[in-house]
């Protein structure tokens, strides 16, 4: 059995390939989630994650925070056949996942669209 887990080694932290992802990445939505993502060349991980939830739309900190556990539950339980999916295309991508909506969605809700945002991303990236 895999473990659920999200290491520091998938966290997406440069700034480099940030500023790329933004400027040239295509993207999915799975509303309340949007993807943004861009295939790589030189990363470790098969697939290095980016969480964003904006100021904008959740003036607290303490919003902001609860949203993004949220949705990083949701990706450490549904990302075993994203990264199957990617190793198996020999694909390595940097994805920035965003939270659009501006009210708080249940864990399996936010579970239920990450397990589809994952596969849309598998699906514009041509693989299975």
């Amino acid at each position: 059995m895999k473990r659920n887990t999200f290491p520091l080694k998938e966290h997406l932290k440069s700034k480099r390939v940030i500023e790329r992802l933004y400027a040239e990445g295509a993207s999915v939505t799975a509303y309340p989630l949007r993807a943004v993502f861009i295939e790589q060349e030189e990363q470790e991980p098969t697939a290095a994650i980016l969480i964003s939830v904006a100021k904008k739309r959740f003036k607290h900190a303490v919003d902001r925070n609860l949203v993004k556990r949220r949705i990083r539950e949701a990706y450490r339980t549904s990302k075993h056949p994203f990264v199957e999916a990617l190793q198996a295309g020999g694909k390595k991508l940097a994805v920035a996942i965003l939270y659009i909506d501006t009210r708080h969605n249940s864990t399996e809700f936010i579970r239920r669209k990450m397990e589809k945002l994952l596969s849309n991303i598998t699906a514009k990236c041509g693989i299975q």
